[in-house]
């Protein structure tokens, strides 16, 4: 499992992997930002202060205890980046954490937008998933989302099946 002391090297892998397969350009700087967010800190300064503070307790780094909240960010294939962020920010209540093109000029959006302590990455690059993608988000209060999601919905237009669902209830032992 990857730990704060990996960051680094996470964003040169992240780096590395994004220009070869999705020819999407991003600086060290930029990865390192996106690093940190998963590990589910604000900013970079942020994870390295906390990263000199733990090593500093442990003696030698390893701070044992400490690691990612969450291992995985999606990326998620998008068409209209105006209608993401209608979706995503002014509907679910998510905030853009960073978006542009990827490779300045006319090159396709990424992005990314987070709420709590989940992450979405956000593309109109093409590749291989395509819509249609299912992505499942532990959450505790499903109760006070699906209120809050039916209040919002009043002013912001969504498209269906976001506003169709029911309100969730207990079943024999499972949310449904």
């Amino acid at each position: 499992m990857r730990t704060f002391r990996d960051a680094k090297t996470m964003a040169r892998a992240l780096r590395t992997e994004l220009a070869e397969r999705r020819g999407v350009e991003l600086t060290h700087s930029e990865c390192l930002e996106i690093v940190s967010r998963q590990f589910g800190f604000d900013d970079w300064n942020v994870l390295s202060a906390k990263t000199t503070e733990l090593a500093e307790i442990d003696g030698d780094g390893s701070a044992g205890v400490w690691s990612a909240r969450s291992s995985t960010i999606p990326v998620l294939r998008i068409f209209s980046v105006e209608k993401a962020r209608e979706f995503y920010v002014d509907f679910l209540g998510f905030v853009m954490d960073f978006g542009g093109p990827s490779s300045g000029g006319d090159s396709p959006f990424y992005g990314q937008v987070s709420r709590a302590r989940t992450s979405l990455q956000l593309t109109e690059a093409e590749y291989d998933p395509y819509p249609g993608a299912t992505v499942h988000i532990w959450l505790d209060g499903v109760h006070a989302l699906h209120d809050e999601l039916n209040e919002r919905r009043q002013t912001v237009k969504v498209w269906s099946p976001a506003v169709g669902l029911r309100s969730p209830r207990r079943r024999r032992g499972a949310w449904s």
